[in-house]
């Protein structure tokens, strides 16, 4: 597993990290992983992924850099603000029926500003207080201080705190979260993922949405063949579930 500018990890290193780390390594994109450990190598001044290995068993803070330098997450309120324009004006008003709320799924939400965003936008649509809304992560630590509200203002966590549930969920090794929702987001997390780990998250995605349901993917991200996966695409980086679809 090697990258440009990274460091080239052989099998050995790789089933090493991957078990010390508790992160599937090879659903990882090979240059995104070299990067990764390329960087912790600099940063702890030491030369191979054995040591690094090594180094996290014995160092809960190495451990810790390491996840959350390969579990990206880089966020903030209304982040790509056109994408939320789009919420408010057209995906969210389709979803929401009269007198009912819907039914949210942030996967991969990192400190939760993605979903308390959201949460606003139905606010102002009138339909928050009918609406429950999820947000998941991967690390413990982002899912505490998405729930503490750590990242977004008093006022909006004040307003929203009641209605958003936090889970940690790993989206490719555990299963699905109960029920069906109006709209999964999954914005920029699959861009790390190995093109095979990609075709299961988006299949999994797919299943969790309702029928009729939207899934929104980040505004670099698109679906070449989306009826694989019993999608039509209906606005940029957003898909609808026309038929039920078999989880991956």
């Amino acid at each position: 597993m090697t990258a440009p500018g990274g460091y080239g990890l052989n099998q050995a290193e790789l089933a090493s990290l991957t078990r010390v780390s508790g992160i599937p390594l090879a659903s990882y994109r090979p240059a995104h992983v070299a990067s990764c450990v390329g960087r912790a190598l600099s940063r702890n001044g030491i030369s191979s992924g054995a040591d690094l290995a090594a180094l996290c068993q014995r160092s809960p803070a190495a451990l810790a850099a390491l996840r959350r330098s390969i579990l990206v997450a880089v966020t903030g309120l209304f982040r790509d603000p056109e994408q939320f324009d789009l919420l408010e004006a057209d995906i969210l008003p389709r979803l929401i029926r009269p007198g009912h709320g819907v039914r949210v799924w942030s996967a991969g939400c990192s400190d939760g500003s993605e979903l308390y965003s959201v949460a606003l936008v139905l606010g102002r649509l009138g339909a928050l207080s009918r609406s429950r809304l999820l947000g998941s992560d991967a690390l413990s630590e982002r899912v505490e201080t998405a729930r503490r509200g750590a990242a977004v203002p008093a006022d909006v966590f004040r307003e929203t705190r009641a209605l958003v549930r936090w889970e940690r969920r790993d989206l490719l090794r555990e299963p699905l979260p109960s029920g069906r929702f109006d709209l999964v987001l999954c914005r920029n997390v699959a861009i790390y993922f190995a093109p095979p780990a990609q075709r299961e998250l988006h299949a999994r995605l797919a299943a969790a949405a309702r029928s009729g349901g939207m899934i929104m993917l980040g505004r670099t991200e698109r679906l070449t063949r989306p009826s694989q996966f019993g999608l039509t695409a209906v606005a940029p980086h957003v898909y609808q579930k026309d038929a039920p679809c078999a989880a991956a």
